[in-house]
């Protein structure tokens, strides 16, 4: 494997002096050759954070994620490289993302610095597991187009959805995906993933959006419903058409397990190209769902093994509902490894150890959970980031009431026993 290192890219864009660029450089460096990367096993704790790609844009971005993360107890950060058909890495498949562009100096195409290098680096420097953190089945957001001609958008338009009257999937408010029972989309994503995880060291790979984005699809639009797809599931069915209930029921099962395809292939040929990478996955906030709405057969998954950890997104701000899901989940996948996903902006700050609590109760030992997200805690580079000061207090406040219950998770509860926020 060919692992980027920070001294080969450069940790500093261009417009810091040569030689503190060159003194950065060369400390990670001595760092990271007395830290070992600490892979994440059946029985460690995973305390994971995830962190959008809205929230770095410069190495120094990078850096203080990293720091606050571990000096808050995480010990996994869940660290976005992949959006919408782009890529916050150094990538010879997909282009740069337009978010980690805008902080580099007008008119530049490049950043500057390699983010998800950086990250891995500086993440095991201080003890922290990086899972490489990307969006499967999106191909655009937004009813803008891409203006870099070489997007999947532009180079494989035959890969969009299609419904049954021959009209593309337009772009919207969401997310516009690939057609993900195409046998070459596949191909196109595993390659993707495995450049990942062969070129850079990092501990896991996390999909996101692995699952049929529907949100924002017409209620009487089926897709995907062009002239290929059709003939695949015709072949893998024997059913000639989708115009009846039963036809669309069908379909619907096809999809979903060309969704569950692309999953086992991912872990055989990308996350099993190298030892030791952990593979996990964001997934519907209750098992039903997620399998029969969403087409994510998300249960199967963890009980086939498929998955190591799954992180049901339980977001939401009442405990009642938290707990039945979570309890759905256990119910589903009882042996499996589950890390539920808190949205900790739904919460009021003091409620926090509440659902964190609930967790440790249901998932028991190894304690595992995971936090959304990082501008959630602290401040970010996201420029849409409330920075207000009430905003930046509530934070502060939040990330105390996190620190706490995290601490309690393993039985350190007591170590954190102060009466107010820091």
């Amino acid at each position: 494997m060919t692992t980027l290192r920070i001294a080969e890219i450069g940790v500093v864009r261009a417009g810091t002096t040569p030689w503190r660029s060159l003194l950065v450089a060369i400390a990670l460096l001595a760092i990271s050759l007395f830290v070992a990367p600490a892979r994440a096993g059946a029985e460690d704790k995973f305390v994971g954070l995830w962190v959008t790609r809205w929230d770095y844009r410069t190495a120094s971005d990078v850096r203080d994620v990293m720091e606050r993360a571990a000096a808050a107890g995480f010990t996994d950060v869940v660290w976005q490289v992949r959006g919408q058909a782009d890529a916050y890495y150094q990538s010879s498949i997909e282009p740069w993302g337009d978010e980690i562009l805008k902080g580099a100096p007008d008119g530049a195409t490049t950043p500057g610095f390699d983010p998800l290098a950086v990250a891995v680096e500086l993440a095991h420097a201080d003890g922290l597991r990086l899972h490489a953190w990307v969006n499967v089945m999106p191909m655009w957001k937004g009813k803008v187009p891409p203006t870099n001609q070489k997007h999947l958008i532009y180079t494989h338009p035959e890969w969009r959805l299609v419904n049954q009257r021959g009209e593309v999937q337009p772009l919207n408010d969401h997310y516009v995906i690939v057609n993900p029972i195409l046998p070459e989309v596949h191909d196109y994503l595993v390659g993707v993933f495995k450049d990942i995880v062969t070129r850079y060291d990092v501990d896991g790979l996390h999909m996101d959006y692995v699952r049929f984005v529907s949100e924002l699809m017409g209620k009487d639009d089926v897709y995907p419903a062009d002239e290929k797809s059709q003939l695949l599931f015709k072949q893998a069915t024997g059913r000639e058409g989708i115009s009846t209930p039963e036809d669309k029921a069908a379909l619907k099962a096809y999809v979903r397990q060309r969704i569950t395809d692309l999953v086992v292939r991912i872990r055989k040929e990308a996350v099993g190209a190298r030892e030791g990478v952990v593979y996990s996955a964001a997934i519907w906030r209750r098992p039903d769902l997620a399998r029969d709405t969403f087409l994510q057969d998300s249960p199967a998954w963890l009980n086939d093994k498929v998955l190591d950890v799954g992180m049901p997104m339980i977001y939401t701000d009442k405990d009642e509902q938290f707990t039945s899901d979570l309890k759905a989940w256990r119910a589903a996948t009882p042996k499996a490894r589950l890390a539920p996903g808190l949205g900790v902006y739904l919460i009021k700050p003091a409620m926090t150890p509440s659902q964190i609590g609930i967790t440790r109760e249901l998932v028991g030992t190894p304690p595992s959970v995971a936090i959304f997200a990082y501008s959630s805690l602290f401040e970010s580079a996201d420029p849409n980031q409330n920075k207000a000061f009430d905003a930046a207090e509530e934070r502060k406040t939040r990330l105390f009431f996190v620190k706490r219950a995290l601490a309690a998770m393993d039985g350190k509860g007591q170590e954190l026993n102060e009466n107010k926020p820091e």
